[in-house]
């Protein structure tokens, strides 16, 4: 029986790698990985200073900029992740959805997902700084 950590980290994993290849391509691709480590850097302290909802619809809106990609990714990333953890169910990669469904959810059902994408976050912040070269010298991403 794996922990809740490697049960994170394994669904986490596939989807940093992911990015993490579209930089061995080189161009558009390195430029997206580094801004998408820099996401995954600030997502959790985001989460925790504005909320969840507030934070969701932040990668939301930031992610419909088409040199923004990388908002819309991560919030991808954390919708399938919450899937296959079972947290909500799985569905077509809309990001419209995910925040509708978070508004819906009652306050400890809110408490649970919000700790559960934290963690997310947590290791999307570890591997990306492991599997992702170089940083983001855009800072275009800021949270305010």
């Amino acid at each position: 029986m794996k922990s809740k950590s490697q049960r994170y980290a394994d669904v986490v994993f596939p989807n940093v790698q992911s990015v993490a290849a579209l930089q061995q391509k080189g161009g558009e691709g390195d430029d997206q990985a580094k801004k998408y480590k820099s996401l995954c850097k600030k997502a959790g302290s985001l989460i925790r200073i504005s909320g969840l909802m507030q934070a969701v619809a932040f990668f939301v809106a930031k992610g419909q900029r088409p040199a923004e990609a990388h908002h819309q990714k991560f919030l991808r990333h954390l919708q399938a992740e919450l899937a296959e953890l079972g947290q909500v169910p799985a569905h077509a990669p809309d990001e419209q959805w995910l925040a509708l469904q978070i508004r819906q959810f009652d306050l400890p059902r809110y408490m649970v997902v919000t700790r559960e994408i934290l963690q997310l976050c947590n290791w999307h912040k570890r591997l990306a700084d492991t599997l992702i070269a170089g940083t983001s010298d855009d800072h275009d991403d800021e949270e305010g």
